[in-house]
């Protein structure tokens, strides 16, 4: 039997897919393409929170996704009204290259355009000089406090 204290450890812990919601319970094999979500068949470059007040996704490493996949990413939270705060967990990345911060910057549009707020939170501090020197720090709101 499961008690109570047990189970809320699990949901906290239990990752979701951002489109469907469907219960990821390994980590996506790579490529990207060879682990699609099992429901759905989202390319999951990113991972859900147990779904709470605010979105908290966090992304997965060597993975970038494409324009789509953040459109359909916006759509889902819109239709889902989990909008509002949009959290972007990035601390499994050492590194970052310019497409993903293009789609990073994307989402960040598509989502203030729906009412809502995006967050970045997790970053190394590589990418966090990166962000710095190209002064994306400016184009993003950043969560710079230790989870």
């Amino acid at each position: 039997m499961v008690n109570r204290r047990d189970r809320e450890i699990s949901e906290e812990s239990s990752y979701h897919c951002a489109i469907c919601g469907n219960t990821l319970p390994y980590e996506p094999a790579l490529p990207r393409y060879d682990a699609p979500c099992s429901e759905c068949g989202y390319h999951l470059w990113c991972r859900q929170l147990a779904p709470r007040d605010v979105t908290e996704l966090e992304v997965l490493p060597r993975r970038t996704p494409e324009p789509w996949d953040v459109d359909q990413l916006v759509k889902a939270l819109v239709h889902r009204n989990a909008h509002a705060r949009v959290v972007i967990d990035l601390h499994r990345l050492d590194i970052i290259d310019s497409a993903f911060v293009a789609r990073l910057l994307s989402l960040n549009k598509l989502v203030h355009a729906a009412g809502g707020r995006l967050v970045l939170r997790g970053l190394c501090p590589l990418i966090q000089e990166t962000f710095d020197h190209l002064r994306l720090n400016q184009a993003f709101e950043m969560d710079l406090s230790d989870r």
